[in-house]
């Protein structure tokens, strides 16, 4: 059973409004339920009760150099290689019909010692063919780095970007924005500003890894609509940040708590953050002048907002 497996057996029947799983966790079977999500038993599960489910690619788990900024990793990590491009189209042709599915393209790891990562177009051209597969889905473009590049080049992007109207999303990771968080930014603002000028208005950006209280007001503010990450799996969010599992406890004054409960109760409230960070971003969505509605670190979400459009405007 996979960390989001374990969770997902207490926060699951919770989870109203999407759920990310990876094809990777499901086509081995480490998710609950995993063989009856895919079969005509799938209404029977906790994979019905969102409204939108959202099925990475397994991309992330097949990566064993990399991982997200959230992420803390000890040890060596070693992916199964029973799962490849096969095994995900297989997974794509078993996601059930009649229900809000969307699927995120396979990307292939790249090897560090190899010719790198195709093209920009060839990527596109990749995914539509691979999710072709599939009319009755919505389809999300991960775009990822040309060649050995680390960071996209938002502007090699721009003679395709017209192209990608054909997707329902286009997704980016957040390491692979820039260099620095103000980098990541700023090129994400550039590629939000790029999809509008492209014909692409309607395509919301989805920032993965980026799921952190303090960081993702300001993915949104750049041009973000999606997010996911795993830091609501082992962070506690209290004051508007992801602080030490153990933090939490002090704070709420649970120090004799069982850990077991302590990490229930840690996640249940996550998800109630969560939902309440949707909410205080829609809001300043139609009130921008209002940074209050932020939460508790709005001064210095307002801070570091002010200098990523100063940036932004020096690169026009």
């Amino acid at each position: 059973m996979s960390e989001a497996g374990a969770a997902l057996h207490v926060v699951g029947p919770d989870l109203h409004e999407s759920l990310l799983v990876s094809a990777y966790d499901l086509y081995l079977g480490l998710l609950p339920d995993a063989e009856r999500a895919m079969s005509q038993d799938h209404g029977e599960t906790l994979y019905a009760l969102p409204h939108l489910l959202i099925v990475d690619s397994g991309g992330y788990e097949l990566n064993p150099h990399d991982f997200e900024s959230g992420e803390q990793r000890r040890g060596a990590y070693l992916p199964d290689d029973r799962f490849g491009h096969e095994q995900f189209s297989e997974v794509l042709s078993r996601l059930p019909a009649g229900r809000d599915l969307l699927v995120v393209n396979y990307d292939e790891p790249v090897d560090p010692d190899g010719a790198g990562r195709v093209t920009y177009r060839v990527q596109r051209e990749e995914a539509q063919a691979q999710l072709s597969a599939r009319m009755d889905i919505r389809k999300t473009f991960l775009v990822k780095p040309e060649g050995h590049s680390p960071f996209l080049d938002v502007a090699a992007m721009t003679p395709d970007a017209p192209d990608l109207v054909a997707f329902d999303v286009v997704g980016v990771t957040e390491k692979e924005l820039g260099g620095t968080f103000l980098d990541k930014l700023v090129s994400l603002a550039r590629l939000r500003r790029l999809l509008d000028e492209s014909g692409c208005g309607e395509v919301p950006l989805h920032v993965f890894g980026s799921l952190d209280p303090l960081l993702t007001p300001l993915y949104f503010m750049a041009g973000g609509e999606l997010f996911d990450g795993l830091s609501w799996l082992r962070y506690a969010y209290a004051d508007g940040l992801a602080v030490h599992p153990e933090a939490l406890s002090v704070l709420a004054g649970d120090v004799d708590q069982r850990q077991d409960r302590r990490d229930a109760l840690r996640r249940v409230l996550n998800l109630r953050e969560l939902h309440h960070l949707k909410h205080r971003l829609a809001r300043w969505a139609h009130e921008q002048e209002r940074y209050d509605i932020l939460g508790p670190r709005h001064q210095e979400l307002r801070e570091v907002y002010e200098i990523m459009t100063a940036k932004l405007a020096q690169r026009r």
